[in-house]
């Protein structure tokens, strides 16, 4: 029997505090280095704009294997009353290989998406900081936010979206839920003028950030860009900050493929060698996370399948200790 859990079955057992802690478990084995993922596998639908992606992963010390399928079509939520993301997860048995698990996936990349970001808040963000940004307010800009307040005492945040009716729905929805003062911002440079975190979780495909708009002690967490032919960062966000601070990634090889560092790679602008260091290394303390409250720190999220897998074990142990789901 395989059980098979809906979203809101998802929904019923995981919560944002869960998620974050099964994901910075996931990377400290990545860092220890008990976690096999292949490359992710990409098929590019460019004709309907979008991408199917396969991602695998088994975390040996939690005996846990799946794969994730994931489609991204930005145009859904206007063209098909869809979300612009859509996923699901096997997890199979890694002594026999029979499958254990089918599971919606979506709700499951949300929340491992913004656990990942507030993991990546926790170790390299200033510890006293406060006043966040975050720039694009769709189901990353929720995410985020609600990985942000488990790790910071965050007390003020400025929220941009080019859409201004929702900028002024996320203002308001999210404002009664986290009882935190969000205030609407005319423009990417109000919001990030002062922030001691600046999130930016957008399908831009040209860069929102410069380097004119990055101070001292900042960390940025950046999101948004997981294909090649999206790009948040202009190139002197990143040569600046292989000269001032630190840049850290989930992944390195992911990272090279996607428009925000391919792009400046090709250019011969910057390298492989300017990456500080991998997520996993900083939580396991192989390499050293924020020395300074002057330093700027740079995580670049691409999304791992080791999340994913983490993450659904969490769902799938839940749902049968609470009973919740169908075993088909």
């Amino acid at each position: 029997m395989v059980l098979y859990l809906t979203q809101e079955d998802v929904k019923q057992v995981l919560d944002m505090k869960t998620t974050i802690d099964a994901v910075e478990y996931g990377f400290k084995e990545m860092g220890l280095g008990r976690v096999e993922m292949p490359a992710r596998i990409y098929l590019h639908f460019e004709k309907h704009n979008g991408v199917l992606i396969t991602m695998p992963a088994y975390i040996e010390n939690l005996n846990s294997a799946g794969v994730k399928v994931v489609t991204v079509h930005p145009n859904n939520p206007q063209k098909h009353g869809l979300p612009s993301v859509i996923a699901r997860i096997i997890l199979n048995d890694p002594v026999n290989g029979q499958p254990l698990a089918i599971m919606d996936g979506t709700y499951i990349t949300m929340l491992r998406t913004g656990a990942a970001g507030a993991v990546g808040v926790k170790y390299l963000s200033r510890k006293d900081s406060e006043v966040a940004a975050i720039i694009g307010l769709g189901v990353q800009g929720i995410s985020q936010l609600l990985g942000l307040r488990e790790v910071r005492n965050i007390k003020e945040v400025r929220a941009y979206s080019r859409d201004s009716n929702r900028m002024n729905n996320y203002v308001e929805n999210m404002s009664k839920e986290t009882g935190i003062n969000i205030q609407p911002a005319s423009s990417i440079e109000q919001a990030v003028k002062g922030a001691d975190i600046v999130v930016t979780c957008t399908p831009a495909k040209t860069p929102i950030l410069r380097g004119e708009m990055i101070s001292e002690g900042m960390h940025i967490s950046a999101i948004g860009t997981d294909t090649k032919d999206k790009r948040e960062l202009n190139t002197d966000v990143l040569t600046n900050m292989s000269n001032k601070g630190k840049i850290v990634v989930d992944n390195i090889a992911q990272a090279l493929i996607v428009g925000d560092f391919a792009v400046p790679v090709q250019d011969g602008r910057f390298a492989k060698e300017d990456i500080y260091a991998e997520m996993s290394e900083i939580t396991v303390g192989q390499k050293k996370a924020r020395t300074s409250d002057n330093e700027i720190t740079l995580f670049k999220a691409t999304g791992l399948a080791m999340e994913d897998i983490v993450t659904a074990q969490k769902a799938y142990e839940l749902a049968k200790q609470k009973g919740i789901g169908q075993e088909i």
